[in-house]
């Protein structure tokens, strides 16, 4: 029977190979060492495919930030500290034309003339860093680098946020009479008080901002700078300061 199931599969082209018999332990552990090897050629090339994934991931999150950086939360920062001065000497005219008890028409056009900064200052690129493990992949003082000036961003937030209140406080509270009210101008020194802190600290935080990124290997170029010194100018003339790509200040040209 057995020869017979044989010779029909030898008729049908099946060869049977059966393995061979190792004969001593030099070919014993030829054998096992050639497993070996093609077991460590397989996980290697397997961490070699890992380790070139982790490095495009990495250089892809680090763009991100770096373009985040630069192209948005960047030039908000370089015009806050562009403008800092600008924005302490408007206060300075609307509290003394509220003291003087001016009329409400010119005080109104002082206030219509201060300009509300408002931006949101994005941190979404970071966020996505951290959701993507890619510390785990870098050195801690490169990841401690980046965190650096997206640490700033819920302080430089919520300063927004507050200036913007206070900004609203501002305004005044009736559109009729010929001056203000006591009530109402007391009010309206009050947001002024607390705006001058809100430019002051947000002025402070935006070069910090600037320190940091700079330091992160991150900078406005010089086109945008004078660019973002050209649109300051157009809102708010001579006054506006030249900062420097980390956040210095020089005087303005």
């Amino acid at each position: 029977m057995t020869e017979d199931v044989e010779g029909k599969e030898g008729d049908a082209g099946v060869e049977i190979h059966k393995p061979k018999a190792v004969h001593n332990w030099r070919e014993l552990l030829t054998e096992i060492g050639i497993i070996v090897i093609g077991v460590l050629l397989a996980l290697g090339a397997e961490q070699t495919v890992e380790a070139l994934h982790w490095q495009a991931k990495v250089r892809d999150v680090e763009d991100a930030m770096r373009q985040e950086l630069r192209d948005d939360d960047g030039p908000q920062a370089y015009l806050r500290v562009a403008v800092r001065t600008c924005l302490a000497q408007q206060l300075d005219a609307i509290q003394s034309a509220i003291e003087a008890g001016h009329k409400r028409k010119e005080i109104a056009a002082l206030i219509a003339a201060y300009p509300s900064l408002y931006y949101s200052w994005d941190t979404e690129a970071w966020k996505a860093a951290l959701a993507s493990d890619v510390g785990s992949h870098v050195d801690a003082s490169q990841m401690i680098a980046w965190s650096e000036p997206y640490r700033v961003m819920p302080v430089v937030q919520s300063l927004a946020d507050q200036e913007h209140l206070d900004f609203m406080a501002l305004q005044p509270t009736r559109l009729v009479g010929d001056t203000l009210s006591p009530g109402e101008a007391d009010v309206m020194l009050v947001a002024v008080q607390r705006l001058r802190i809100d430019n002051r600290t947000l002025g402070g935080y935006a070069q910090g901002l600037l320190h940091h990124m700079k330091t992160s290997g991150v900078s406005l170029t010089p086109d945008s700078m004078r660019h973002w010194q050209d649109v300051a100018r157009k809102l708010l003339g001579n006054c506006v300061l030249a900062p420097a790509d980390d956040g210095t200040v020089r005087a303005a040209r």
